[in-house]
């Protein structure tokens, strides 16, 4: 289930050659090494951790930086991008694939314990994750350095038992939200009408449809082509979307399910040449997803001036 650390980590360093950034403050000597060539250095050692046995989990802190004449480029950071909440980078302890691979330094450390491993960029890529060539940005000969704190160590089993409780705690708290947000979404509907001191009665599906110039053309009808320009806001005021801003009208065939429903029932009260104001709750609009800047059980404000039917 869970893949060893060289081959899950490709991906990530591949991708974060567009994040190249700050130089760090990583040791520039005093490492040891193995009879492998594994290059090493502890920072703190806690020899009466646990120590890690083939197949396990590691929860780690890491960071992974590109070696190079002018410094240190940071690739990754658990921090920034975790597995588990804390800043956890998992990694399952696997055999070496080379000489000098991060896995036999694994093997030495104990919980508690922080270290740096120097290897080659070479052997990492073109060995452990079986690629081609070289990421681009990474000459041949580079090293690369992992700075590894051991905070934990899991069977795969616990681990995965770990994970399934963290979703299920993420699923709960997911719902809450949701109960919550459907549940405040009437009242503040309330007290958006009550602020703007609106006196229109909603329609029955709840849409507010107010008529802010009365159009002379004739009154569209369902099939029709309508021609629209709009503006659209959330509640708290926050514009996000307008065609206004585009200077681009949007046509679409009122009743046909091209727009939300809001759209298609208020539009259709409109006469040619009007302007409205719509409040449409969330049950006719992007509903328990949301979309885009829009979220879930979102009421929405839309400013519509109808120009013309075809």
């Amino acid at each position: 289930m869970f893949q060893t650390f060289s081959k899950f980590s490709s991906a990530i360093v591949i991708g974060s050659f567009l994040l190249l950034s700050a130089c760090s403050d990583n040791p520039n000597g005093d490492f040891e090494s193995t009879d492998t060539g594994l290059s090493y250095k502890f920072h703190i050692e806690n020899e009466d951790g646990k120590a890690p046995k083939q197949g396990e989990i590691l929860f780690t802190h890491m960071a992974l930086s590109l070696r190079g004449e002018n410094g240190d480029s940071l690739l990754f950071d658990s921090q920034t991008f975790p597995d588990y909440p804390g800043g956890i980078k998992f990694i399952q302890l696997s055999d070496p694939m080379f000489k000098g691979d991060m896995m036999e330094g694994l093997s030495m450390m104990h919980i508690g314990d922080s270290a740096s491993f120097i290897v080659s960029a070479d052997s990492f890529f073109l060995v452990s994750n079986k690629m081609e060539s070289l990421p681009p940005g990474v000459k041949a000969g580079q090293k690369l350095l992992f700075n590894i704190g051991l905070v934990d160590i899991q069977s795969e089993e616990e681990t995965m038992k770990k994970l399934s409780d963290l979703r299920s705690e993420m699923s709960m708290k997911k719902k809450q939200d949701m109960d919550r947000l459907m549940a405040e979404e009437p009242e503040d509907i309330a007290n958006y009408v009550k602020r703007k001191e609106i006196t229109t009665k909603p329609t029955a599906s709840g849409l507010y449809y107010i008529e802010t110039e009365k159009g002379s053309g004739p009154k569209v009808k369902p099939g029709q082509k309508v021609t629209v320009h709009y503006t659209g806001y959330l509640l708290n005021g926050k514009k996000f979307d307008s065609s206004f801003d585009r200077d681009q009208p949007f046509s679409f065939t009122l009743g046909k399910g091209e727009v939300i429903g809001g759209w298609d029932e208020g539009i259709g009260m409109m006469n040619v040449g009007s302007s409205a104001t719509f409040i449409i709750p969330s049950v006719l609009g992007y509903g328990s997803n949301g979309s885009g800047t829009i979220p879930p059980f979102a009421p929405l404000v839309f400013e519509v001036q109808l120009l013309k039917v075809d």
